[in-house]
């Protein structure tokens, strides 16, 4: 019985070992390897030259989410170029081990997507298929959608960690 167990609990290990590595790329490890986490200080670290974000866990619904990062004179994270999604990406995959999905500063607008400034999207990483507004009712956007990076359009009630940004 004991060596059941074992035999279970390996087997475990190995079928986890290989889901978690699809969502660790080539692609991924190498830009994550030349990010260079500047510190802005409590916590924040530098996405670009002018601006600085942070993770933050507790789950929150888009507006929860929106209103605490305001709080911290922030926005929920736009990000504007390759450099500043990757730098995200990187922030996200160190702070958020398990791959929980995460609210960006993206939300549906008319037909579109727009950044919480209300400027247009320009750099994006749907997943294959995304956006889809499923049942009528996906109008905020959220990174890690089933893979490192990826975004997803999902309702905005449902609570997910989230990333905050600011300018320096």
């Amino acid at each position: 019985m004991h060596l059941t167990v074992v035999t279970a609990v390996l087997l475990s290990v190995g079928i986890l070992n290989s889901v978690t590595a699809m969502w660790d790329t080539e692609e991924l490890q190498l830009k994550c390897a030349e990010f260079k986490d500047v510190p802005c200080g409590d916590g924040w670290s530098r996405i670009d030259d002018e601006c600085c974000a942070k993770f933050f866990q507790t789950p929150k619904s888009f507006r929860k989410a929106r209103e605490h990062c305001n709080s911290l004179d922030s926005d929920l994270v736009s990000m504007k170029t390759e450099e500043q999604l990757w730098n995200a990406v990187c922030i996200s995959r160190r702070d958020n081990p398990e791959l929980k999905s995460v609210w960006i500063g993206v939300k549906r607008s008319g037909e579109g997507f727009k950044y919480a400034d209300g400027s247009e999207v320009k750099v994006a990483k749907w997943y294959p298929g995304q956006p889809d507004n499923f049942d009528g009712q996906e109008n905020c956007v959220e990174m890690n959608h089933k893979d490192w990076e990826f975004w997803n359009d999902d309702n905005c009630a449902d609570k997910n960690a989230f990333m905050c940004a600011k300018k320096v």
